[in-house]
């Protein structure tokens, strides 16, 4: 059966080129090279997020605005309406939950995540909150991920979160929780403060973008290699069959 393959030729340089061949290699690079810019686009908002956190912590706390950016230093006081537990939070090695309080200011209704706790053998409070808090803390809006079952078939949702969802818990309580949370650096009832610590992830985006485009250029220097190998066979035959 013959083959389907055409001959390129540079200067005198040939190589034999196989269809089936390059549309594989040509769907591989593809793949590669879009790989490659996607994670290149990652580090370029790693690096603006990383600028903007390292921004925000030279500036002095302020009160709460209306629009905050994420990473800012705010002050709040307020009233605490409810409160919920973030599941699946380790501190130390030690499973427990984020304690998360609805806080009513004079502007807004918003989450304040109080701190870490151990968990319970119940949905309960190792401390009773206060009625009134004052707290400073950073901003930062909530990034739901990928969820296997929608979060109101837990039983234990609202209550106990997986996730912070934000529309969702509006939708269900009928009211309006501003879109961001404010992570308290002062502590309450004995919980222990989340740390918002950042680290720039640009480095590690870049790196994966270097590794697809050597993978790139690996699978091309490897097709061109085995190409320029079968058309120095097909010319070797080709001799030998003439003598």
């Amino acid at each position: 059966m013959t083959k389907k393959r055409f001959i390129w030729s540079c200067y005198g340089w040939k190589i034999s080129i196989q269809v089936p061949y390059l549309l594989f290699v040509s769907v591989v690079l593809l793949l590669c090279l879009s790989l490659s810019s996607w994670q290149w686009q990652r580090a370029q908002a790693a690096d603006l997020r990383y600028n903007n956190y390292l921004k925000q912590a030279s500036l002095p706390t302020s009160e709460l605005s209306a629009s905050p950016e994420d990473y800012q230093k705010a002050s709040i006081a307020g009233e605490i309406k409810n409160h919920f537990f973030l599941d699946n939070q380790i501190y130390q090695g030690t499973a427990g939950w984020h304690v998360l309080a609805e806080v009513q200011t004079n502007t807004t209704l918003l989450l304040v995540n109080l701190g870490w706790q151990p968990k319970q053998a119940q949905l309960t409070l190792q401390q009773q909150l206060p009625l009134y808090i004052e707290v400073q803390g950073l901003i930062k809006k909530p990034q739901p991920g990928f969820m296997l079952q929608a979060a109101e078939r837990d039983p234990n949702w609202p209550q106990l979160l997986q996730q912070i969802q934000i529309p969702l818990l509006n939708k269900y309580y009928g009211y309006e929780l501003s879109p961001f949370v404010l992570y308290a650096e002062t502590q309450v009832a004995n919980l222990i403060p989340v740390a918002m610590t950042m680290e720039s992830k640009f480095p590690m985006h870049l790196g994966y973008t270097i590794q697809w485009l050597l993978i790139a250029c690996a699978s091309f220097i490897g097709f061109i290699i085995i190409c320029r190998l079968e058309q120095k066979e097909n010319e070797t035959h080709q001799e030998s069959r003439l003598t």
